[in-house]
């Protein structure tokens, strides 16, 4: 299964905050065997996010990552139901925790655009976020996987723990890997030495890295066991 994420959010390209979550979600995803192929961020833009979507039809499964907040700029959720020509409906466990937590707070407070982190695409299988109120959620349509996660990684984290691994961890080969390290050998030469083996390389793969003072190999290998 070929995998794509997209990250949501200006904040990305303007550099103020790190995209952790693709880090993240990469290395989740190679524990069961999916193979991450194309990362990419995009503003908070509508028309940039349709053409983004559509590039990622190349993928099976496509990650988007933030802007499921209630502000206007948060708008993942609405261009992907604009994009796949679905509505927005109501998920009523999220509604429920919505109406739990403003009804500890003053009722100024609560106002009509905190209704969509509410909302799901149209089929789609909720998300339950334990630790904020923007509702997740995974959609199959055909040969493709859509899945809707928050921006902060302290919601996007048990999200993908708790309710997303637990539904795609379904026969998928994990991914068992071994690292090499090499002293007083630089990466030129070392690559050199095992042209023979990068080159015809199949499974298990070979991936050196050079590093201050040490190369490495990263040895790969996609199976049912360790063993």
């Amino acid at each position: 299964m070929k995998a794509e994420i997209i990250a949501v959010g200006t904040e990305i390209l303007t550099g103020q905050i790190v995209n952790t979550n693709a880090q993240f979600l990469s290395e989740k995803f190679a524990e069961l065997g999916i193979d991450v192929y194309f990362q990419t961020a995009v503003g908070d833009n509508e028309e940039r996010l349709l053409s983004i979507l559509d590039l990622a039809r190349r993928s099976d499964m496509i990650v988007l990552c933030g802007g499921l907040g209630p502000t206007d700029d948060d708008l993942t959720k609405q261009t992907l139901a604009k994009f796949l020509n679905r509505s927005l409906v109501f998920d009523d466990q999220a509604r429920d925790k919505l109406n739990r937590f403003f009804a500890a707070r003053p009722a100024v407070l609560r106002t009509s655009n905190n209704e969509r982190q509410a909302q799901i695409v149209e089929g789609a299988i909720p998300l339950q976020n334990r630790t904020g109120l923007a509702v997740g959620a995974l959609l199959e349509i055909e040969d493709e996987t859509y899945i809707v996660l928050p921006g902060p990684p302290s919601e996007l984290k048990p999200m993908v723990q708790e309710q997303l691994l637990p539904l795609i961890d379904q026969d998928h080969q994990q991914l068992y890997s071994r690292v090499l390290r090499f002293f007083g050998i630089g990466e030129s030469q070392l690559v050199t030495i095992l042209d023979d083996f990068i080159k015809k390389q199949t499974d298990p793969t070979i991936a050196p890295y050079a590093k201050t003072g040490e190369v490495t190999l990263r040895l790969s290998t996609k199976s049912q066991s360790q063993a």
